[in-house]
């Protein structure tokens, strides 16, 4: 019988490319015109798809993914997308972003700045490439108490710390290579702590894979492995799902590197599994940054658990009759690698495939940790405007009628919109504005669910290296963000705001306006400058932020100077 498991699991992703195959209308679709239809007429034009993207000259066909957060090129994609210059038919919820075989990476850049020319160009052949990527430094500091996210490995604490990266992309026929090791040293200064919230941790000095990752294109397919950071779901600032505010883990992917177009529509899936692990001498993002109760201390039947395996179903559909439409969801469930359950396949790899209720199977008494989330986004092309939602649950459903009649319980939701209005032929206005709500619904009253991210038989909670995967503003908070800028080409100019009100449940399960612990509340005022200058472009997020109440204790107000600075040299 294990035999019979392990060649399952070694021909699973055969299985899954032929058949998405078969299921495809056309593989190529961005080679065409958008939302163009031809059927696959014969399996010789089915086969022939299959094979890698023939080429058609240099420096366009450069299918690098756009690293998550590091390059600074998220926002200029997006914005490009509801500029009208990048085609609607990717969604953008499941990145990296991989470069089309239509939009490489010269192309994406001559989009952002016409006159910019690409000189990282070392070896420029029919069936193979070299280009060096961006090296990054990326800077951050606190003059009080933490603050911050969406940072990868850098490390939620005082003081300054600082990331630095480079490397290489090497293309041989449909196979992808990206080398961009990550170094970096996080700070450790001390800072106003108390019982509920705050604990000091080691400084960490550390050469990491970074956003490296190994991919094998078939067609719209690909096979990947790396260490890179991931974002799920449809938030410009936050996701409840998975973001870069944790640093990158060990997984492999199968999925989609471009839109499947079929007769229902164009369809984007990845199937990821991945170790996540923690680590003794840093805080738990997840408990108020406090480690004792957590690290080393529980076990289930005798195993005391080391690490952890995160298995990831995710997917987006752009119905054929809404072009400017997209639905998804996401699923994940993790549990410990020293389990092992009766099928490894079903129970473990691919658990994210199993049914959706309970009914089915039981997490309650077991260390198996389950969230899920659906999400939308709306285009408007005219407009050049977007709108998102994304509603999640931090538990699992028993059945469809626990669903109905409980729809809040442990719910959590992102909420934004995007709005670009051109200034001239060059410039643009930007506005968004997105809100985040992780704080439990008035139904814990009857059923308590915990914060989002936290779990009763896993303590480590949905954290690696014991950073939280998906929001990082905080434990069971609620964060609103408004933002605007002028922006032309690689330019931003604008200004911030950010409210964030921390757990305000409260820590230790007494309510603020009950009379218990007071309501600790951020205010954080910024600016957002982005600037190129010859080959450099510099990145600057600077914010002061006024807490009141801090540390949940009455008239404890205090203030913090946020700086996170990004200096990118492009070649």
């Amino acid at each position: 019988m294990r035999k019979i498991q392990k060649t399952t699991t070694y021909f699973l992703p055969i299985y899954i490319v032929i058949i998405g195959s078969l299921l495809c209308i056309n593989l190529n679709a961005q080679e065409q015109q958008a939302d163009t239809l031809k059927p696959i007429s014969n399996f010789k034009r089915w086969y022939q798809n299959l094979l890698p993207t023939p080429y058609d000259g240099p420096k366009n066909k450069l299918r690098i993914p756009m690293a998550v957060g590091y390059y600074d090129f998220d926002d200029n994609i997006r914005d490009l997308q509801l500029l009208g210059k990048l085609q609607p038919e990717q969604s953008l919820t499941i990145r990296p972003y991989i470069l089309t075989p239509k939009l490489g990476y010269d192309s994406l850049l001559a989009m952002i700045d016409p006159e910019f020319e690409n000189h990282g160009h070392l070896v420029e052949r029919k069936h193979s490439d070299i280009q060096l990527l961006p090296i990054n430094f990326l800077q951050k500091y606190n003059s009080h108490h933490p603050y911050g996210w969406n940072d990868g490995p850098l490390s939620f604490s005082k003081g300054y710390q600082f990331v630095g990266s480079g490397g290489v992309y090497m293309r041989w026929r449909n196979i992808h290579l990206t080398l961009r090791p990550e170094f970096f040293k996080t700070a450790s200064d001390p800072y106003e702590t108390s019982a509920d919230w705050g604990q000091r941790t080691s400084a960490l000095s550390k050469l990491s894979l970074g956003q490296s990752s190994l991919r094998m294109d078939f067609g719209p397919f690909s096979l990947r492995v790396g260490n890179e950071n991931l974002w799920l779901g449809p938030g410009q600032f936050s996701s409840l799902f998975m973001s870069n505010n944790a640093p990158g883990f060990n997984h492999f992917n199968i999925g989609t590197n471009r839109p499947l177009k079929t007769l229902l529509g164009s369809f984007e899936f990845s199937i990821i599994g991945g170790t996540l692990i923690s680590n003794a001498n840093q805080s738990f993002e997840n408990n108020n940054l406090k480690t004792s109760d957590v690290i080393n201390t529980f076990s289930y039947a005798g195993i005391r658990f080391n690490s952890r395996y995160l298995n990831i179903f995710t997917l987006a559909y752009r119905p054929i009759f809404f072009k400017n439409f997209y639905l998804g969801l996401n699923r994940a469930f993790q549990q410990p690698t020293q389990i092992n359950p009766s099928s490894k396949l079903s129970d473990y790899y691919l658990i994210s495939l199993k049914p959706l209720f309970r009914n089915v199977y039981q997490d309650n008494d077991a260390p198996i940790d389950q969230l899920l989330s659906g999400f939308a986004k709306y285009l408007f092309p005219k407009e050049h405007a977007e709108i998102y939602f994304e509603y999640g649950w931090n538990d699992g459903k028993s059945n469809a009628r626990d669903l109905i009649l409980d729809m809040s319980h442990s719910a959590a939701s992102i909420f934004g919109i995007k709005k670009l209005q051109y200034l001239n032929s060059e410039t643009y206005l930007k506005f968004e504005a997105e809100a985040t709500q992780m704080s439990q619904r008035p139904s814990y009253l009857q059923r308590n669910a915990g914060n989002w991210y936290v779990h009763g038989r896993i303590r480590e909670g949905y954290t690696n290296e014991n950073q939280i995967l998906g929001a990082g503003s905080g434990f069971g908070d609620n964060l609103q963000t408004a933002a605007i800028s002028i922006n032309k080409g690689w330019n931003k100019y604008g200004i911030k705001f950010q409210h964030i009100a921390k757990n305000p449940i409260g820590v230790t399960n007494v309510l603020a306006w009950e009379g218990g612990l007071p309501s600790w509340d951020d205010f954080a005022y910024g600016i957002q400058l982005k600037q190129k200058y010859n080959r450099f472009l510099f990145n600057l997020n600077m914010e002061w932020v006024n807490s009141k109440n801090y540390l949940w204790q009455n008239n404890n107000k205090v203030s913090n100077v946020y700086v996170f600075l990004n200096t990118i040299y492009l070649w």
